[in-house]
């Protein structure tokens, strides 16, 4: 998972007290699965209220009938080669799924402390012959990374921490043909690249980088876009956005623009805010245009529908003394009309959760955790025709910062994670809508 500013030295911390049972590994349910795709990540020092975005909860519009939905399946799959979490995962050309980097158990003697190592492994899961096998290494250890599948087959990585806990501002490419990895870096007269920023795959085959942080500490947040081609190995600079952010999603639209959504930023002295809006990116002109949205905090999925809208959900922080501090409201972005519409709501409001669009359009979001920080244990379809909701799976157990792949044939590879009691597991599942 990745952090930022002074959340990220939080994480860092509650990895030290965690020490105790980094070195275990979670044994698999032998017959059902939960995943939560990383849990957002509250400021660590009471905020003194900047100045507010909307303070209005929208209400979920009246929808038409919805669908009747058959339940899904979960069945165990085969073990990856080592138990990881944090690790991304990108689905090949071929069908293949790379898994790429993530956290490791510590082996060897703790004399007081051990922290769970960052890793450079790879492994890639082959639904022919429904194994995992090793292929190669990243140039670096990296976990909490994002991961784009280019035009040409290779893989940018970028993001994330190093080893113990570095945060790193580097991005690499990995090949799959011959399993290396090369680090780019760019021109000596260029700024150096951002921490934690947001990358999407362009129409044109480049890559927008957007915002972050340029120090490892998120001290402060930058409205800078870069554009980087992985033909040429060159940068060049983007359009400003309307709101410095990092760690914010970014989902490429239809017509060529880029919504970025959500996302922190800092004010420069250590405190660290939610931003809860959006803005439409259009690489390449100059302007950027900002929307404003209901949701507060980082943990947010942004997923293109098949009539070209977005559905923003499975949003909010989450506080130990108060829980979830939004409401289980989602909404839709238009981007024909620039506006957003409430639909929903979903089932349980549910923060760190994952989303995964299926064939037949719905998309589907699973893992994390609800307004008391328990584990929810349902997979929830949304019908985009008439914007509701339905439960169409339970008991799945208590699973973060696992990845989730969809599958040539439709099917969901679940892969790794850790429980609430921080153990570890290389088990997998295939869910199946």
């Amino acid at each position: 998972m990745r952090t930022g500013r002074l959340a990220r030295m939080g994480s860092i911390f509650s990895l030290l007290l965690a020490v105790v049972a980094c070195s275990s590994t979670a044994t698999p349910s032998p017959t059902v699965v939960t995943g939560s795709a990383g849990l957002a990540t509250p400021s660590p020092i009471p905020t003194p209220s900047p100045t507010p975005s909307p303070t209005a909860s929208p209400t979920a519009s009246p929808t038409a009938s919805p669908t009747p939905m058959a339940p899904a399946t979960v069945k165990p799959g085969p073990a990856m080669t080592v138990a990881r979490d944090g690790h991304a995962a990108v689905r090949l050309n071929d069908g293949r799924v790379l898994i790429m980097g993530g956290t490791v158990p510590f082996t060897g003697t703790c004399a007081m402390a051990c922290i769970p190592p960052a890793t450079a492994s790879l492994e890639i899961y082959d639904p022919s012959t429904g194994k995992f096998s090793p292929n190669g290494s990243l140039a670096q250890p990296r976990t909490g990374g994002e991961a784009l599948l280019l035009n040409g087959g290779r893989v940018l990585v970028s993001g994330g921490n190093g080893e113990y806990g570095t945060s790193l501002n580097s991005i690499e490419l990995y090949d799959p043909a011959v399993g290396t990895s090369v680090v780019v870096k760019p021109p000596a007269d260029m700024q150096k690249l951002p921490f934690d920023p947001t990358v999407a795959l362009l129409a044109d085959g480049r890559v927008l980088i957007a915002g972050g942080s340029s120090d490892q500490f998120g001290n402060t947040t930058s409205n800078v876009t870069l554009i980087f081609d992985p033909a040429s190995g060159g940068f060049s600079n983007g359009p400003l956005m309307a709101k410095p952010r990092e760690r914010a999603t970014a989902t490429l639209l239809d017509d060529g623009r880029v919504l970025i959504a959500g996302g922190d930023y800092s004010d420069g002295h250590g405190y660290s805010y939610p931003n809860n809006n959006a803005e439409l990116i259009d690489p390449p002109h100059p302007l950027a245009q900002s929307t404003l949205l209901v949701f507060q905090d980082y943990a947010v999925t942004s997923t293109l529908l098949s009539d070209g809208r977005v559905l923003v959900a499975g949003g909010g922080s989450y506080d130990s003394g108060t829980g979830l501090t939004t409401p289980a409201v989602s909404e839709v972005l238009d981007p024909r009309t620039e506006r957003f519409t409430p639909v929903g709501p979903m089932s349980t409001p549910r923060t760190g959760s994952a989303a995964i669009k299926i064939k037949d359009g719905r998309v589907l979001l699973f893992g994390g955790v609800d307004s008391k920080g328990a584990a929810i244990g349902t997979v929830e379809a949304f019908d985009p025709d008439s914007g509701t909701f339905q439960v169409i799976a339970t008991g799945f157990p208590d699973l973060r910062d696992f990845s989730a792949t969809l599958l040539d044939d439709g099917e969901i590879l679940i892969a790794g994670g850790q429980s609430s009691d921080w153990k570890m597991t290389a088990a997998s599942w295939l869910l199946k809508p």
